[in-house]
């Protein structure tokens, strides 16, 4: 069974992105998001069809089959576009309705349902259930402060840099495409090692994890070793 707490935080996290997908005017969703090649419609598509496969599949699971979160790869991508290029009133309805039906789907799974797992596409790796909220929650977060809409990785809650930091270091230093080394939060007071204790690249814990997630350059980072060192693409493991 999944931690209250963390349900709770995922649903603050979803209040957060709705109350600014909601402020967003008509004409600013055609507009680039961070993520090259997305525009803000893009963005909410995606978060309003991840809800969406996780919803199918956890409805699917209660039937007592088992349906992937995605049917494909080419799928997943080819919806997103059509519903991108829907009128921004369709996308958000999409989206709240996706969120709560979700929300809804966590709050009615037995103990023997939260023991199981689900898988993202035909064939894949099976999720933990129980690792499901704690990952719709980096989607929302991580890609609210994609939409370049006032909401920025500073923005976070600690305790989700946190997690972020612990677990997109997990991904870069099992990358062959990732230099090693240090990073240092400092306004955390806490290292995470890739590999090294040199460079060590310093600065606020949303900077760094912003950074290792590959959405820019480093601002506001320093390294004991000028420049900063290039980075790989960042990979899910």
């Amino acid at each position: 069974m999944v931690d209250d707490s963390i349900l709770g935080a995922l649903q603050l996290s979803d209040q957060r992105a709705i109350r600014t997908v909601d402020s967003l005017e008509d004409d600013r969703w055609r507009e680039p998001s961070l993520l090259p090649g997305w525009t803000r419609a893009h963005v909410v598509a995606h978060l309003a069809l991840n809800a969406e496969g996780f919803a199918r599949s956890f409805e699917a699971l209660q039937d007592g089959a088992q349906v992937p979160t995605y049917d494909s790869v080419e799928g997943r991508d080819a919806d997103i576009e059509t519903l991108a290029a829907a009128a921004p009133s369709e996308i958000r309805d999409r989206y709240f309705g996706a969120t709560k039906r979700l929300r809804h789907l966590f709050g009615s799974l037995t103990e023997d349902q939260w023991a199981g797992s689900v898988t993202r596409f035909p064939g894949s790796a099976g999720v933990p259930i129980e690792d499901v909220p704690a990952a719709r929650r980096g989607e929302v977060e991580i890609h609210h402060a994609d939409l370049d809409a006032g909401y920025t990785a500073a923005d976070w809650p600690t305790d989700f840099t946190r997690d972020v930091l612990d677990t997109v270091v997990g991904d870069r230093a099992a990358s062959d495409a990732t230099p090693a080394l240090k990073v240092r939060a400092t306004d955390l007071g806490q290292d995470w090692h890739l590999g090294a204790d040199s460079p060590v690249i310093s600065g606020p814990a949303a900077a760094l994890a912003w950074w290792l997630l590959g959405r820019d350059d480093g601002r506001g980072l320093t390294s004991d070793h000028d420049p900063l060192p290039a980075l790989g693409p960042w990979t899910r493991r």
